[in-house]
């Protein structure tokens, strides 16, 4: 029972440590990085299978002594592989330029791969040591993975990650200490003394993250008097408050404005994504700067209009609208901890204006909201949500975001007033991207839901740095064209479309080499609009629930006229994210290939070639199969929970807790192992197809419902689906010890072989094909799998 338990606490320090790994790239790096945590983890578990199946016979006959050993250096690991590698000095902005990048990016695959070795070593030799309770070894691994993913994310509430990083391994020294009591008295006083040494070091002298260069927070911290007011920490990011007389935060401010901005506060999200809270000394009169970005158009063209700002930050959009006499305005900000600090901590400087009467604020997700609302508003106003510099590198090119995708885009069109408008504002990109995805997606979403002549909904212009698009429920008046034509001149802003816009009016103050965005605007509202999608350099088609990548835009056969025009040089600043994605993915392949295939066909006595085909294929098709599943389960709860870091904790700790509660009934029923196998793939099959055609309609139902029932419902949906998840895996391993034992830890590795693939192919996937190609492709490797044990009978797994 002792190993149990510690097995249990080395689960849940392996996924919270992942976890967290993840929250620390978003921080130093960027979020797509993620995917490297995840392929750093399972490759950690794949090469512990290989490194089993060498020594399995000396690892089975020391199990306690070895286990106990492995605990204790995983909890040492976890803290000096983050400090190793925070040492390391790999820059992605600079390995265009220099090779020894490409070192120090094998640096760290290598660093940060030691604790999840060592912490998966302790479970696959526990496969091993209790052959023949493999159901009860695999219940507390994924109960105790479980418990990890919602303790780190609660954690991170209280924590900061640094903190939280002293924490998963005091857990793990716990786990260490129990097994140690399976020792000598002295082994076990010993390791306690050891424990205790070692955490008061690591807390004398806790790890520092080294946060990127390029990030807004380090370039921002170079500015005159810079100083760094507070910090706090949640799951949704780490927040940092800057004080400098040089901050000056007014995107796209027109170049034809004079005058002094108002004292303003620079917040950071993860070091990056900024938005500001200004101190306008109570005299609305100060905010006149705010009427001089594009942002502000739709002011001018509606009268006393009431407003649902979504994504509100430190304020800036909620000052616009109280500058334009809104009487009503009401935002919605997802981070409760921005609310606060605007709200509480800095309520003076910002002239309390989460509190004035006008003005009334959710914490909510924009989306989400507006799904569970039934009220209609004059202009709903989608401020700015990402930075200029990560906007222009592509990082967010693996962000999901249900924000601007075509069924997004009509739920907001539904909740307008019969004479509201929808204003939109990006960043200008150069060559156009954004800007252009985002007016495809209006023209089709209006399209989609009725009107025969987009053109006449349309407005859209541009300053020197952001882009700012409206969509009316009906067509814009003549009135409301010259409005926008005085507004545009008067600020020097360029009109890029209205409906019976002449080729001279566009490109006239912030001249681009061509009319880039006029043409597309014009292609996209043409006939041939397809064909326009097709021949383009980037990815413009709109984003849909299914595939809700928007800031996705690179296509692979591009990249042959990038590189003839630009060079090597186009990859920092141009669809990064989905480079980093590739590159994982080939390293992925090419590293499992080594560490956790390769090494295991060349050991002696394992089964004849048909015994180890068929071991392949079930536990090769079993890890592509659950990963997939997870993943997509992920991003369709993402939807309907509204807050991704919740949906994400949720469904993995319910894939998790359900799957290992599969796992230990499996080995209740004495039923044929391939029985129970083709009954579990089979209702894997008839529950997912279930939920593939009814759980759109079940989350439109309970959508407006409070967050705790949400996430009952959730938990509620996914049991099904984990708890015959959980029993496919144990069943077979179980086989594979029965019959032909040494081919045990080489399934552990091939399992591990495809977690490390999968994360990162399913992505691939789901980008170009949508989150239901991925499930399909997921009962498809189930059905393989369940497959590749029918001729069991003929040719079992032994030898």
């Amino acid at each position: 029972m002792n190993i149990f338990l510690s097995l249990f606490f080395i689960s849940l320090s392996l996924l919270s440590y992942e976890i967290l790994l993840m929250r620390i790239f978003s921080i130093t790096s960027w979020s797509h990085f993620a995917y490297m945590a995840i392929s750093i983890a399972l490759l950690g578990f794949g090469a512990s299978g290989s490194f089993i199946a060498l020594f399995r016979k000396k690892l089975r006959r020391r199990f306690y002594s070895l286990f106990t050993l492995f605990s204790f250096l995983f909890s040492i690991s976890l803290y000096f592989s983050l400090v190793l590698s925070q040492r390391i000095p790999f820059d992605p902005f600079l390995i265009v330029w220099f090779k020894e990048q490409y070192l120090y990016l094998l640096g760290y695959y290598l660093v940060l791969f030691i604790p999840f070795f060592l912490g998966a070593s302790c479970i696959g030799i526990s496969f091993i040591r209790f052959a023949g309770k493999i159901h009860k070894v695999y219940f507390y691994n994924l109960l105790g993975s479980g418990a990890g993913a919602l303790a780190a994310v609660l954690l991170m509430y209280i924590l900061s990650p640094t903190h939280l990083l002293l924490t998963i391994a005091a857990l793990a020294f716990l786990a260490s200490v129990i097994s140690a009591l399976s020792l000598s008295k002295r082994s076990l006083q010993l390791l306690i003394l050891a424990s205790f040494f070692i955490m008061f070091v690591f807390f004398l002298y806790p790890p520092r993250l080294q946060i990127s260069q390029y990030k807004a927070l380090m370039t921002s911290l170079h500015l005159p008097g810079a100083r760094v007011l507070s910090q706090s920490s949640s799951p949704l990011g780490v927040i940092h408050v800057l004080e400098s007389p040089a901050i000056r935060y007014a995107p796209g401010l027109s170049l034809n404005f004079h005058g002094e901005l108002p004292p303003q506060l620079a917040l950071f999200i993860d070091a990056d994504s900024m938005c500001a809270i200004t101190n306008f000394g109570g005299d609305l009169k100060n905010l006149r700067y705010l009427d001089y970005r594009s942002a502000a158009l739709a002011y001018h063209l509606l009268e006393n209009p009431r407003v649902l700002i979504l994504g509100s930050g430190g304020g800036s959009e909620i000052l616009t609208a109280l500058y334009h006499r809104a009487p009503s305005v009401k935002a919605v900000e997802i981070n409760p901890q921005i609310v606060d600090l605007v709200r509480e901590k800095y309520g003076e400087f910002s002239n309390h204006i989460y509190s004035r009467p006008e003005v009334s604020v959710k914490v909510a997700e924009g989306r989400g909201f507006i799904q569970a609302s039934s009220e209609k508003y004059d202009l709903i106003q989608i401020a700015l949500l990402d930075s200029f510099a990560a906007s222009s590198a592509g990082v967010y090119a693996l962000s999901e975001s249900y924000i601007y995708t075509l069924e997004a885009m009509k739920e907001y069109l539904g909740h307008l007033s019969s004479e509201g408008i929808l204003s939109i504002t990006r960043w200008l990109r150069m060559p156009p991207r954004d800007g252009i995805k985002l007016f495809a997606t209006a023209v089709e979403a209006l399209q989609k839901l009725g009107v025969d002549d987009p053109s006449s909904h349309l407005i859209f212009i541009r300053s020197w740095a952001t882009s700012t698009l409206l969509i009316k429920s009906s067509s814009f008046t003549p009135s409301q064209i010259e409005k926008l034509i005085e507004f545009s001149e008067e600020r020097l802003f360029d009109v890029i479309w209205y409906s019976g816009i002449k080729p001279g009016e566009v490109n006239r103050y912030n001249i681009l080499e061509k009319p880039h965005y006029y043409e597309a605007s014009s292609r996209i509202l043409s006939p041939n609009r397809d064909s326009f999608y097709r021949d383009y350099l980037f990815d413009i088609v709109p984003a849909t629930d299914n595939s809700p990548y928007f800031f996705h835009f690179f296509r692979l056969r591009s990249l042959p006229h990038l590189l003839k025009t630009m060079g090597a040089e186009w990859v920092p600043f141009m669809e990064w994210g989905y480079i980093i994605l590739l590159a994982t993915l080939v390293q992925a392949v090419g590293v499992s290939i080594f560490l956790i295939i390769l090494p295991l066909f060349f050991l002696k006595g394992r089964g004849a070639r048909g015994s180890r085909a068929r071991v392949f294929i079930y536990f090769l098709s079993l890890g592509l199969a659950y990963m997939f599943m997870e993943i997509s389960f992920i991003q369709k709860f993402t939807l309907f929970l509204s807050y991704p870091i919740y949906a994400a904790a949720v469904t993995i700790a319910g894939f998790l807790f359900f799957s290992g509660w599969g796992s230990y009934l499996s080995g209740r029923f004495s039923l044929a192992s391939s029985f129970k196998v083709a009954v579990a793939v089979g209702a894997i099959i008839m529950v997912t197809l279930v939920y593939l055609f009814s759980i759109d309609h079940i989350f439109s139902f309970f959508i407006s419902f409070p967050d705790s029932i949400k996430i009952l419902i959730s938990l509620l949906l996914i049991a099904p689906l984990a708890l015959f998840m959980g029993m496919p895996f144990p069943l077979g391993l179980t086989t594979v010890s029965s019959e032909n034992p040494p081919l045990v830890p080489w399934a552990w590795g091939i399992n591990g072989c495809a977690s490390v693939v999968s994360p990162v192919l399913a992505t691939v996937l789901a980008i170009s094909f949508g989150f239901n190609v991925v499930v399909s492709c997921a009962l498809l490797f189930y059905l393989l799998a369940a497959l590749s044990l029918i001729p069991q009978q003929r040719t079992s797994f032994r030898t």
